[in-house]
């Protein structure tokens, strides 16, 4: 049966499976160079959160001392 087929049919027909078998193989290998969970140095949220938060504060304070108000 298999001989009823020509090599170029054969891998059109399969070259959507082979992409998706290759896809999952690009995942997996991502998933075990950075496991879910561990920081990756992208990921650090509390410094993340600080900066945010003195960023917000120092836009607070210029506000006011722009509004005339001194310091607490």
């Amino acid at each position: 049966m298999v001989d009823q087929f020509s090599e170029p049919s054969l891998k059109a027909e399969y070259a959507p499976l082979l992409r998706e078998r290759e896809i999952d193989r690009l995942v997996v290998d991502s998933y075990q160079r950075t496991p879910q969970f561990e920081p990756d140095g992208w990921a650090d949220l509390k410094k993340v959160h600080e900066a945010s938060r003195r960023a917000a504060l120092g836009r607070l304070d210029e506000e006011e001392r722009t509004a005339g108000h001194g310091p607490w």
